[in-house]
């Protein structure tokens, strides 16, 4: 969904190029890489909770950034928004999938990454679809208006995320080992 929608906003109401518009959609790339290898490695010390919720907080913010998204919108916002969304999906995939595999049997693991694996794609679909129809028939003057309830989606789906991550229970830190004393 968000792609879309920022490539139609970029290209046709602000009438960017490919190019331009590519460029400005970087922070979304950018922030899903610098952040998905902090999110695996806060997965592996504190557990699946804290990534998603900082995940949940991110989307939202980016979400209701462009929800009042206009013509004339700030290039500085429509970049902070892009960038906190991709800092977002880079905090999510990390715990999702660890929650999943964690969650079965080790035999079952590779079944658990699929279904997440296939759920990604389902939700990137029925985003498209979503998007595609908000703004379909919509002239570029009117792309900006028709797409907030896409932006306000968005900004619902990291609100869930963060509650549902909020409401989870932590999980337990292990204890460290006592140290031996007097040895063997």
């Amino acid at each position: 969904m968000t792609l879309l929608l920022n490539t139609l906003y970029l290209q046709h109401t602000r009438q960017w190029t490919p190019l331009a518009a590519g460029l400005a959609t970087l922070p979304l790339a950018a922030g899903a890489t610098v952040f998905a290898p902090w999110s695996g490695r806060l997965v592996a010390r504190t557990g699946p909770r804290l990534p998603l919720l900082l995940a949940g907080g991110l989307v939202t913010a980016g979400g209701l950034c462009m929800a009042g998204l206009t013509s004339h919108t700030s290039v500085f916002l429509l970049l902070t928004a892009y960038a906190l969304i991709g800092a977002g999906f880079g905090f999510a995939n990390a715990p999702i999938t660890n929650t999943a595999v964690n969650g079965l049997p080790p035999a079952r693991a590779g079944v658990a990454g699929a279904i997440t694996s296939t759920a990604r794609q389902l939700g990137a679909a029925v985003g498209i679809a979503l998007a595609g129809g908000l703004v379909s028939g919509i002239d570029a003057a009117g792309l900006a208006h028709a797409s907030r309830p896409g932006w306000l989606t968005v900004a619902g789906c990291g609100a869930a995320l963060f509650v549902i991550a909020r409401l989870s229970h932590p999980k337990p830190v292990a204890a460290a080992a006592p140290s031996p004393v007097g040895g063997a």
